[in-house]
């Protein structure tokens, strides 16, 4: 227990805040701002955590529906597999178009097949892949605000142990006056 103190004294806020949000506000005393940045921290942690199951739980609905709709096989696909059934009719259109293109290296073997039973059922198929896509980025996001969530509350715990050291409040009482004189330095 005496280590832990310690290094809790030694580990300067704004490097705690670096780590864990608002950790740096709380050993500066300040519970409402260790709070605020708590509750962001596990906000966003949470949403992030959703983007990326609600994106693959999409990502399932959209394999399963192409399975039954175009034939496919849901193993060991590539994204940009999943991306060219959205967007071709069949193997057979797919591959004659990248053809004409002499993209011979984006032609897939006949074990990969898809045929859709409609352009209507091919364009929901896209849809669903979108959304699943747009979902992971949103993601992708979160992670980058909460990473600035981290370097927020550092700067915050920079800023408020500095006013601490400059601060300092002194109490004196004189005849029948009790008086605070707050001096700050720059």
């Amino acid at each position: 227990m005496n280590n832990l103190i310690a290094v809790n004294k030694t580990i300067h806020p704004a490097v705690k805040s670096a780590f864990i949000p608002g950790w740096g506000e709380s050993s500066l005393l300040k519970t409402s701002q260790s709070r605020f940045f708590n509750l962001l921290e596990l906000t966003l942690w949470s949403s992030c955590l959703a983007f990326y199951n609600f994106s693959d739980h999409q990502k399932l609905q959209y394999q399963s529906y192409a399975a039954k709709y175009a034939g496919t096989n849901q193993k060991n696909k590539s994204h940009k597999y999943w991306v060219d059934i959205g967007n071709y009719l069949s193997l057979e259109s797919h591959n004659a178009e990248h053809l004409r293109w002499r993209q011979t290296n984006d032609i897939y073997d006949y074990d990969l097949d898809w045929n859709w039973q409609s352009e209507k059922h091919m364009k929901k198929f896209e849809e669903m892949r979108i959304k699943s896509d747009k979902l992971a980025k949103y993601g992708e996001y979160t992670i980058g605000i909460i990473t600035l969530n981290h370097i927020i509350s550092a700067i915050n715990s920079l800023y408020l142990s500095k006013l601490s050291e400059n601060v300092k409040v002194h109490s004196f009482i004189e005849k029948e006056d009790f008086k605070i004189q707050l001096k700050y330095d720059f």
